[in-house]
């Protein structure tokens, strides 16, 4: 990529970073933040459950609104302009939940969780754009250039969140603030898209679920997209406890789940960008990537609930992303295959509305952790990942007419 290029797709693999970023910056700061002093003074082991589990149910919920309010916002606004929405939105989120630690009220902090969900979701956008913008024999270059700031973030988010809200539980929601103030200023002077307005504005919030309607109608996406949903549930579930685990029976710091998170962002980093093409390369085919991935990743879920000495959970949490991404690229791109160049957009918004009700669903569940322990959730995420290789059997082969493989 020459730095022409760069300097004209920088705004959005800024944008890119920070969604991916603030996502993993925000699980070990919501961990301490609910193992704090001030909470644990001011409530008691169930209710704080509770409440452990709403902050993280609050952000995929905006998230599953949000993903159609955006969509509908670029129909209308274009591209540039709804990024720049979603940046100051996500600044002002991360301004109010800091303002929240800093005062005391937990009301806020839930709010400033809710409309960071609403403004959640720039990556689809930011990734059409850049996909739109090169010619067909140099989409899969492009797509993996996005993996590759997508693997930078989950590797920055959680370290830098666990790290600084060792010594400071505001300083994460500062940084991730200053950092959409930045990305904000340098879309504001982007030139990748034009800003013509396509239709009218029209918000429905019935929206999201008229799209996972038309689902029925396009039966070639219902068997990637189930398996993704899945896949995703079952990591998401781990994710979810795997942190608390290590907090509360492994006795780490903030700064530790933020270094042990960056190790599971290494994984994916290491798989990215040598891992899946040797993997892919040896199999020869994208449908046996994804089930190697699926088996590898449930396994490596199921044996981390077992009673390990803490340097197998981190070993476990490698493997576990390094395998995660063999079949989150394959699954994404048997999803995008599946449908014709005019609903790309739609296919992958419906991963992401899966990806939004996974953070849901696991979220919910952690407030079941007063009458039950995490290992057995980790077991359960590592089953539901098994459980995903059923409907990945019956993903279209090599020769099939959904379309070309991921190369």
């Amino acid at each position: 990529m020459d730095l022409a290029t760069l300097r004209t797709r920088a705004p959005l693999f800024l944008a890119v970073f920070i969604d991916i970023f603030s996502f993993g910056l925000m699980y070990p700061l919501i961990v301490a933040l609910f193992e704090s002093p001030w909470l644990t003074s001011a409530y008691g082991p169930a209710t704080r459950d509770t409440l452990l589990s709403l902050a993280f149910s609050l952000f995929p919920i905006g998230m599953f609104f949000g993903s159609s309010l955006l969509g509908d916002l670029s129909d209308a606004l274009g591209r540039r302009r709804t990024l720049m929405i979603c940046m100051g939105g996500l600044a002002a989120s991360y301004a109010l939940m800091a303002v929240a630690l800093s005062v005391g009220h937990l009301w806020l902090f839930f709010l400033g969780r809710l409309s960071s969900g609403l403004m959640a979701g720039t990556a689809p956008i930011a990734q059409a754009s850049v996909v739109d913008a090169v010619p067909p024999d140099q989409r899969s270059a492009a797509m993996a250039q996005i993996v590759l700031v997508n693997t930078i973030g989950m590797v920055a988010g959680p370290a830098i969140g666990g790290l600084l809200g060792h010594f400071e539980l505001r300083l994460p929601l500062i940084v991730a603030l200053l950092l959409c103030v930045a990305t904000l200023v340098s879309l504001n002077s982007a030139h990748f898209a034009r800003d013509e307005s396509r239709r009218a504005l029209v918000l429905d919030w019935r929206q999201p679920f008229r799209l996972l309607a038309r689902i029925g109608d396009r039966p070639a996406i219902l068997m990637p997209a189930t398996s993704f949903f899945l896949f995703q549930l079952g990591f998401l579930i781990y994710y979810t406890f795997i942190l608390i685990e290590m907090q509360r029976s492994y006795g780490f710091t903030t700064a530790g789940l933020g270094l042990f998170s960056m190790v599971m962002g290494i994984g994916c980093a290491v798989s990215s960008a040598v891992g899946f093409a040797l993997v892919r390369a040896r199999l020869g085919s994208d449908k046996a990537t994804a089930l190697v991935g699926l088996a590898l990743c449930g396994l490596c879920l199921i044996v981390s609930a077992l009673p390990l000495p803490a340097w197998a959970q981190v070993a476990l949490g490698f493997l576990s992303t390094a395998s995660n991404i063999l079949a989150f690229i394959t699954l994404l791109a048997a999803i995008s295959s599946a449908v014709d160049e005019s609903e790309r957009g739609w296919a992958l918004g419906i991963a992401n509305a899966g990806v939004a009700l996974s953070v849901l669903i696991a979220g919910l569940l952690s407030s079941l952790l007063v009458v039950l322990p995490a290992d057995a959730f980790l077991a359960a995420g590592g089953v539901i990942v098994l459980i995903a290789l059923l409907p990945g059997l019956r993903l279209a082969g090599p020769t099939a007419a959904a379309g070309p493989e991921l190369r």
